[in-house]
């Protein structure tokens, strides 16, 4: 397994990495490279694709924040692994490559959600030394379109 930081120029990698993981995701459904690309410029964001013998089987994606006070925080906003692939540390690379990113970022807080339900995820992080603050935490999302 090898794990890649996509960087700017790789609009059709990152379209393609997202068609194999998250088909029908409107990312894997971009017709136009603009939007992935300015993704991929921007200084905040970062993501990674995990690939087996070049096949892509694996993505996190996510941003750096900084809060007024000037202390930066690293936000996973989306890990996925492709169902086939799963169970085999995929998932533990690409977190902990994004921590590593996180770190010379300089970043100083580390975050992201997953549902309630997903055991799965939740055993994953909880493995990674993940603390979950509060216990029984819900997100709600509202489209603003």
């Amino acid at each position: 397994m090898e794990i890649r930081l996509l960087a700017a120029g790789e609009a059709d990698q990152l379209v393609a990495l997202f068609a194999a993981v998250l088909p029908g995701s409107p990312t894997a459904e971009a017709r136009q490279l603009d939007e992935p690309e300015a993704f991929l410029r921007d200084p905040s964001s970062f993501v990674f694709g995990a690939y087996i013998d070049d096949v892509p089987v694996g993505l996190a994606w996510g941003l750096q924040m900084r809060s007024p006070s000037g202390r930066l925080t690293t936000y996973v906003h989306e890990l996925d692994v492709h169902e086939s692939c799963r169970r085999r540390g995929i998932g533990s690379a690409l977190i902990a490559e994004a921590m590593t990113l996180a770190r010379l970022r300089g970043s100083t807080k580390f975050w992201l959600s997953t549902g309630g339900h997903n055991s799965g995820a939740q055993a994953l992080y909880k493995s990674l030394g993940g603390d979950r603050k509060p216990l029984g935490d819900v997100n709600y999302w509202w489209d603003l379109d």
